[in-house]
């Protein structure tokens, strides 16, 4: 079964994104072994994610996102941005600020140029989700985790992910090590991802990210807010600043008119492409994987 498709990214989080009013009946009723096998980065297109658009609803584009596992999640930031451009970009919605749903989230989403979207990222919360995070000068954000017989000092921050934010000078040690220390400590038996954070100054920080491994598909964007959190109740930074992320810049600005973090960063097309859905019964675990797909067609 041939299928098209669209490949995009935001800053380096890749996504594979589906028009489902062009799916045939036969792929829609079997998204989740589509996802298994698409975003296969070996033998399918690959990606972090698979986003379905449906028919818009109003002023509301519903979508359905997968992971590679084929389970269906919340919407990343970045998949977010990307299906928001191309409904923009292909008369899917006629409106440059809509909401775009996915498993019962409203994720405001605001068309800004021809290749940037600004996505609300909701209100941060305590690393125990207990309570959000406001601004004060009366209260201490600091933690102290003991790693390998040293205190290391960090900030709790949750946006959906939770993590540990750690502040560094630079970026001069084994980060992915480091990371994995910090997070296999006894004071987070949920675990948690780390994130390590340069303020370079009170308008610009540098984030390098630790996820763990249960999270195969990290969520940059929901690090990078919870990086400028971080900073501004830690006096380092401003409220609105620009995060240098590996994969690209990002622009964020945390309201204290009602707490909400906004995000604008691009939203990028790769290429175009069909790919041959394998038809048979979902794949074992180690078992061939489908083909590749049949054509690629690089977009601007």
């Amino acid at each position: 079964m041939e299928i098209d498709f669209l490949k995009m990214h935001g800053c380096g989080d890749d996504v594979v994104v589906l028009d489902g009013t062009h799916l045939a009946e036969e792929a829609e009723g079997d998204l989740s072994r589509l996802a298994h096998y698409i975003l296969d980065r070996r033998t399918g297109v690959g990606g972090n994610s698979l986003a379905v658009l449906s028919r818009r609803e109003g002023a509301q584009l519903p979508v359905r996102c997968f992971d590679a596992e084929g389970d269906e999640r919340d919407l990343p930031c970045a998949a977010a941005r990307c299906v928001a451009r191309y409904a923009s970009d292909s008369g899917a919605v006629n409106t440059s600020d809509f909401l775009v749903v996915c498993g019962g989230k409203k994720v405001r989403t605001q068309i800004i140029d021809s290749s940037n979207v600004r996505v609300d990222m909701g209100r941060p919360v305590t690393l125990e989700k207990e309570a959000e995070i406001r601004e004060s000068l009366r209260d201490s954000f600091l933690r102290s985790v003991l790693v390998n017989g040293r205190a290391v000092t960090y900030t709790p921050i949750s946006l959906g992910p939770s993590y540990a934010m750690v502040f560094v000078p630079d970026f001069s040690f084994p980060v992915r090590r480091t990371g994995r220390e910090i997070a296999g400590a006894p004071d987070f038996p949920d675990g948690t991802g780390v994130a390590f954070v340069q303020v370079c100054s009170r308008e610009e920080i540098r984030v390098r990210t630790w996820e763990t491994p249960d999270e195969p598909n990290p969520d940059t964007c929901a690090s990078a807010a919870a990086a400028l959190v971080a900073s501004v109740v830690n006096g380092l930074a401003d409220r609105e600043i620009v995060v240098r992320m590996p994969g690209g810049d990002l622009f964020l600005q945390w309201e204290e008119s009602d707490n909400h973090i906004r995000l604008t960063g691009p939203a990028s097309y790769v290429f175009t492409g069909t790919y041959d859905f394998p038809d048979g019964k979902p794949r074992e675990a180690g078992a061939e994987t489908g083909s590749d797909t049949g054509s690629q067609t690089g977009a601007e």
